[in-house]
């Protein structure tokens, strides 16, 4: 859904704020309508705050006084229209609503907030338009041609990946906003270290009844309970494919990359093919890899190994991923997740990227 505010009207500058915690929002709908309109906002769950009803009518207004700032939508019944803006106290908005993918809502007094969340909307709208772009391209390709399928996903994980840096940095930009609060509850694949960075950074007192603010602040709380990082890694013993006992303590005193991932995970053989073009480096950098496998079929596990021609370390209890107690141990409830382990055995890093791992010095 598009937000898009103008500029305040440099003649309506001049007139008098709408006093106290008044608001106004009038509304325009691109064609006639006939049936409900609700003016809405997430409490514990979806509420109506108001309603009227157009009888072929194109305009609505709805006006109300209020406390604080928060999100509202505008629907309709039947579901024609679906709008969003942010209302705050004091403001006043005028809604053109097209469709319910495409609303026009300008600032006519205050709404610094919404003028606010223009400017991320503007930042974003390349990249929607780079992902609709290459929707578009993957729906088209024929699946059997992996060059190409590989090639666009890569392009849409890179502009999903730009979509959360740049909501993330807007967020730090603007730290004490509603805006940067409501956004946080967006960001879907942050590091602990980052989402720790933003809890820090926006207003968690002033904005803490926003449904979305919540999202974020259980998402980061989450976060924070499986953060291990700088603890002692849990020790276990498991078996390789040959029915080899293996146990972290036979790498202690070396690096080791732990990798838990299952054949059915897609991202997991990509990781397994990113790891296996540096491996030597990495056994120059003295680490070690002990993937341990989450698949509950054996075979499937065989396969997977076979195809990705893994040869390191390759470990599994061949049960339920949640049954699992290694990876129970180590808080693992998505895959891939890695684990480098110095050779003291604390976990030194959570989850590192390749660079960080090629940025290690050799031995």
């Amino acid at each position: 859904m598009k937000h898009i505010i103008y500029p305040l009207l440099t003649g309506l500058l001049a007139t008098a704020c709408q006093p106290g915690n008044d608001f106004t929002v009038n509304g325009t709908l691109a064609e006639p309508f006939t049936g409900q309109v609700y003016l809405t906002c997430i409490k514990d769950r979806l509420t109506k705050v108001d309603s009227l009803t157009l009888d072929g009518g194109t305009t609505f207004k709805f006006t109300g006084t209020m406390e604080r700032p928060d999100y509202y939508r505008i629907m309709t019944s039947p579901r024609t229209y679906d709008a969003s803006l942010i209302i705050e106290p004091g403001s006043e908005y005028h809604m053109n609503i097209l469709d319910t993918h495409d609303c026009q809502v300008e600032v006519v007094r205050g709404g610094k907030e919404q003028l606010l969340l223009n400017e991320y909307e503007q930042l974003m709208m390349p990249i929607r338009e780079t992902d609709q772009r290459l929707g578009d391209a993957y729906a088209q390709i024929e699946r059997s041609d992996k060059q190409k399928t590989d090639s666009l996903q890569k392009l849409m994980s890179d502009n999903f990946l730009a979509r959360e840096a740049t909501t993330r940095e807007f967020i730090l930009q603007h730290p004490r906003t509603f805006t940067a609060a409501y956004l946080a509850g967006d960001l879907l694949l942050c590091t602990y270290p980052e989402l720790k960075e933003v809890h820090e950074q926006i207003d968690t007192a002033a904005y803490a009844y926003n449904h979305n603010y919540l999202r974020f602040k259980e998402k980061y709380e989450e976060a924070a309970s499986r953060w291990m990082q700088d603890r002692p890694a849990p020790e276990f013993t498991t078996r390789d494919l040959q029915g080899r006992e293996v146990k972290l303590s036979d790498f202690r005193g070396k690096y080791v990359l732990l990798d838990f991932w299952a054949s059915w995970c897609a991202p997991c053989r990509k990781r397994a093919k990113e790891l296996k073009t540096i491996y030597s480096d990495l056994q120059a950098r003295g680490i070690s890899i002990c993937g341990i496998s989450m698949d509950e079929d054996r075979k499937q596990w065989e396969a997977a190994t076979r195809e990705d021609g893994i040869v390191w370390t390759n470990t599994g209890d061949v049960k339920p991923f949640k049954e699992n107690p290694i990876a129970a141990a180590y808080k693992v409830v998505s895959l891939p997740t890695l684990f480098l382990i110095g050779p003291d055995g604390t976990i030194v890093m959570q989850n590192p990227e390749i660079d960080d791992l090629l940025k290690l010095p050799l031995q």
